[in-house]
């Protein structure tokens, strides 16, 4: 400085570049300490050269110094302000996406259980298949299972594709109000935002609490009405029937009747004789406990397919329960279907189908396994002499219809055909 001429020096640009390299990277401290330091360097070239410290012109670089690092220093705030607020609107527009993104995975499965509610199909086994079909729109994976929980236990009734260990699995739990209702598990091809089937599953959940409550809703005034049915057909109905009979029985008596007036007395007497004893019958079935639904016996018999097992499908059209004498023996004849079928016949899928009003029905378990030849095995072999002689028990019949490499169908008919 002093070789160039003081303060006066053009010279003094070059202690600039410190303190605006200070104020741009480093903010205003240090803006403001080199700015310092700059000047106080200045001050002790300008006294080597005997020059006046407090002259305007050393008093102005001082002040340049100063200002230079305010300013830019500034200018660094703002830069750093405006970075952080677009970091921040980038996170926001992100964040925006990925909401929209589960909230139209959401809307979709929304729009199926609409569907499904709209087809008067809304079912354990239909909600479960929707919410699969729809995640694998959502989320590549090679296989997924949905269960539903019901008294506390799991019961399996939607599967896609090629499922594998519980271990192996992401594992989902949907919960109302902290009461886990369902699970779903998914075998995936490659990593996924867990966060987006976590938002799709909430329609999942709500529809299979609804679903609890509706049945929980239909037991009870099943059960209600079960109670009113059996108290009058014993209190009011049976008695008359009765007193009707024993009428009969004095008229018969009491007057030596035509040979065939007394025939047709007879007769009218056998007739009230087998309706009480249908009444009893009836009072009898109605005051028994409630069983299991045969749509839902044959879901819960479908989990125990497992992991390894195949695909079950149940569509049973259940427009009344059999009554439960009847309802006992059915579930038994499916049971044993299904599992010859898990053990033995090393199929890929099974299809439960067909139609259940009360007294009358028929249910066909079908499966793409490897068959046989029905005439060259003994009845025995596979529980089949068990599975008739319970058909038999209420007046059903059991046929069984396989080939070799060509699957078996097991059928179920009992009541007017």
């Amino acid at each position: 400085v002093g070789l160039t001429g003081g303060v006066t020096s053009p010279y003094l640009l070059f202690l600039a570049a410190p303190v605006f390299f200070a104020s741009i990277f480093f903010g205003t401290r240090i803006g403001l300490e080199t700015a310092l330091l700059a000047a106080i360097g200045l001050a002790i070239a300008a006294s080597l050269d005997d020059q006046d410290l407090v002259s305007g012109e050393f008093l102005q670089a001082v002040a340049f110094y100063l200002l230079l690092a305010v300013t830019f220093a500034q200018a660094r705030r703002l830069l750093v302000e405006q970075r952080a607020l677009t970091e921040s609107l980038r996170e926001a527009t992100a964040l925006t996406a990925r909401r929209m993104e589960r909230l139209s995975a959401a809307h979709g499965l929304l729009e199926s259980l609409q569907g499904l509610a709209d087809t008067s199909d809304l079912n354990p086994v239909s909600v479960g298949e929707a919410a699969l079909r729809d995640l694998s729109l959502l989320v590549p994976f090679r296989g997924g299972r949905v269960t539903m929980h019901r008294d506390g236990e799991p019961m399996s009734v939607a599967r896609r594709g090629l499922v594998g260990t519980d271990d192996d699995a992401e594992h989902f739990a949907m919960s109302v109000g902290g009461v886990t209702v369902g699970e779903l598990y998914l075998w995936p091809d490659e990593p996924f935002d867990r966060e987006i089937v976590a938002e799709a599953l909430r329609p999942v959940a709500l529809a299979f609490e609804n679903i609890r409550l509706l049945q929980e809703i239909a037991h009870r005034a099943v059960r209600e009405e079960r109670v009113r049915l059996a108290r009058e057909l014993h209190d009011d109905l049976g008695p008359s029937v009765a007193s009707l009979g024993l009428g009969i029985d004095m008229a018969i008596h009491q007057h030596e009747p035509t040979p065939r007036l007394a025939h047709h007395l007879e007769t009218l007497r056998s007739s009230a004789t087998r309706l009480v004893e249908d009444i009893r019958a009836t009072v009898a079935d109605l005051r028994q406990e409630e069983s299991p639904s045969i749509v839902e016996h044959a879901t819960r018999i479908a989990g125990e397919a497992g992991a390894e097992g195949p695909s079950v499908m149940v569509d049973i059209d259940e427009r009344r329960p059999p009554r439960p004498a009847v309802s006992f023996q059915i579930q038994a004849i499916l049971t044993e279907a299904l599992r010859n079928v898990f053990d033995h016949a090393g199929a890929s899928t099974v299809a439960v189908a067909g139609v259940v009003d009360w007294d009358q029905g028929k249910i066909d378990v079908t499966d793409d396994g490897t068959g046989f030849d029905p005439s060259a095995v003994d009845d025995g072999h596979f529980g089949i002499i068990g599975m008739r002689e319970r058909a038999a028990k209420i007046d059903g019949v059991v046929s069984v219809a396989s080939t070799p490499g060509g699957g078996t169908t097991v059928s179920v008919q009992w009541g007017p055909t």
